[in-house]
């Protein structure tokens, strides 16, 4: 009967350990959703949302334009319009994406207590945004597969994951780089066109 018993708390001292590892996995994601929906959006952290974005879309801009990916000439719906086709932009893939990416699979900025450890996790972070997109278009999103495996589509992703992860590090918010997530996709399916690129996904109609 000894036996017996030894053999059962041999059994049960792996599964505690497995428990309590799930445990403490699903208390830090939470700690990260909190942080990110709760730590306020003030002016400082607000002014360097504005940088980023003024750095990154004349780099995004002009590299599409080069590169040949961005068609010409951009043409603009009228505002009505455009706010109305981009508001399901605004939960997918802005939010979905952001809330995955950049809060569930990086530690919280504030949190963080070796910054090098988030850059290094935000390395890799915009490593798998950009590798996500063809995969996304290999097993569900099948509107235009080609256009996710272009290497300037691609380039245009790490470009965007790079700024969002920055907006996110300079706030610890999630609203900043969803905003810019937001307006990078509402201005390629829009006024630049990128509609095109995907069978049956102008937003505008």
């Amino acid at each position: 009967m000894t036996a017996v018993l030894q053999l059962a708390l041999n059994l049960q001292e792996p599964m505690g350990h497995g428990v309590g590892a799930l445990q403490a996995a699903a208390a830090s994601l939470l700690e990260r959703f909190r942080g990110a929906l709760v730590t306020p959006l003030g002016v400082a952290s607000a002014g360097r949302t504005g940088l980023i974005l003024a750095a990154y879309v004349p780099l995004a801009l002009g590299l599409g334009r080069s590169s040949g990916f961005l068609l010409a000439p951009w043409r603009w719906p009228p505002l009505g319009v455009l706010l109305r086709g981009s508001l399901p932009l605004l939960l997918m893939p802005a939010l979905g994406e952001e809330l995955l990416f950049r809060v569930a699979l990086l530690p919280h900025p504030a949190g963080a207590a070796e910054p090098w450890r988030f850059w290094a996790w935000g390395a890799l972070n915009v490593g798998l945004f950009v590798l996500y997109h063809p995969l996304a278009a290999r097993l569900w999103d099948r509107r235009q597969p080609q256009v996710f495996h272009d290497p300037r589509f691609l380039l245009q992703c790490a470009l965007l994951g790079t700024a969002c992860l920055l907006a996110y590090a300079a706030s610890g918010s999630l609203w900043p780089p969803v905003l810019i997530h937001w307006l990078a996709v509402t201005a390629w399916l829009g006024p630049l066109e990128g509609h095109r690129c995907l069978a049956g996904s102008n937003p505008w109609l």
